[in-house]
């Protein structure tokens, strides 16, 4: 079974909570904010991420969502049926409300692509991609909307994002750590307009080191492993493409 195949074959087993769940998640709302809306438990909802997690083998929701949000681009941005009835009977007998996702009208084909395209370049342009060093194996990937690309499964997906997390890890510690970390945040005009003022060259970046810990750091142990990093990535470059012309090496 080729990576497209094992993927498609990972979205079909996400069941019709856990893909509201994730489409939810890139809105962005929190799992307190789903659960108000669709009558459930916070830990209900994180149950539901959790497992569409597992089920995609990646280590976010964010990432996770934006797996399905590619899948779901050619489809009408219909909400899946929830499993709550109408109408939820409260403790003092009286009915609520049915849950958001049941209250919403039905969109048209051309309305609900049009949506899903907004909400994927959306949250793609939400997520930082930290510049790749070019390398022989893996060229750069902060200008491959300069280049022509090709769609690629999982597995190449991987193999072109890993050199860049070698290249990173200066050490070769098997983990980026803060110092290295801070070396992803541009300190030029491109820096993120959010963080101070970049230090002087060669000085220590706190603010970098801390954005971008939080942003792939997804266990907290301080330290972003070459699968965090890979999880980060994977999504960009799935959506994106490789240069035409590149070829995992043999």
């Amino acid at each position: 079974m080729s990576a497209d195949e094992q993927m498609t074959a990972a979205l079909s087993r996400l069941t019709a909570n856990e893909k509201e769940c994730l489409r939810r998640r890139l809105l962005p709302q929190t799992a307190k904010e789903m659960a108000l809306d669709l009558g459930i438990s916070p830990h209900a909802v994180e149950k539901r991420l959790k497992m569409a997690r597992t089920k995609l083998g990646v280590s976010s929701s964010l990432a996770a969502a934006r797996l399905l949000a590619a899948a779901d681009r050619y489809q009408p941005l219909v909400p899946e049926p929830s499993d709550l009835s109408q109408a939820v009977v409260g403790a003092d007998g009286g009915t609520a409300a049915a849950p958001f996702s049941q209250r919403r009208p039905r969109l048209s084909l051309r309305k609900g692509l049009t949506m899903i395209a907004l909400l994927c370049l959306a949250a793609l342009v939400a997520q930082d991609v930290p510049a790749a060093a070019g390398t022989a194996a893996a060229p750069t990937t902060d200008h491959l909307g300069d280049m022509a690309t090709r769609k690629v499964g999982m597995d190449e997906a991987a193999a072109f994002i890993r050199p860049g997390f070698l290249d990173k890890d200066k050490d070769r510690s098997g983990f980026l750590d803060a110092r290295e970390l801070s070396a992803l945040e541009p300190r030029n005009s491109d820096r993120d307009p959010s963080l101070p003022a970049a230090p002087p060259p060669g000085a220590p970046d706190p603010a970098a080191a801390a954005k971008w810990m939080g942003k792939m750091d997804t266990n907290r142990d301080n330290k972003v492993s070459e699968q965090e990093y890979v999880s980060y990535m994977m999504p960009w470059i799935l959506w994106q493409g490789v240069p035409a012309d590149w070829h995992a090496a043999p």
